[in-house]
């Protein structure tokens, strides 16, 4: 009776030590990507670059950093850096 008891508790030990190893794999932290950065266009030549870029690959000048705003060339409006036209006087600004 003793020895069938002892049997029941190591295999009750041996499972709980099987979940406790399944469930430490489980919570095992995993890592999220970043979103690749957007592109960015020179202000300068109007290439497009990668969003990492600092500098414009085609003509050298310095990239604006992401959330910067640009002026539009005709009428100094604060225009976003992702638009093409200004939106008060309709002019190219990239």
């Amino acid at each position: 009776m003793v020895d069938e008891l002892f049997e029941v508790f190591e295999d009750l030990f041996e499972r709980r030590g099987k979940k406790k190893k399944n469930k430490d794999r489980a919570e095992a932290p995993v890592e999220a990507k970043a979103p690749p950065a957007p592109p960015v266009f020179c202000m300068d030549c109007g290439a497009r670059n990668e969003g990492s870029q600092r500098f414009c690959q085609e003509c050298g000048k310095l990239l604006p950093s992401a959330g910067e705003e640009m002026r539009c060339p005709r009428c100094s409006t604060v225009v976003p850096l992702t638009a093409k036209f200004c939106g008060r006087c309709g002019s190219p600004v990239a």
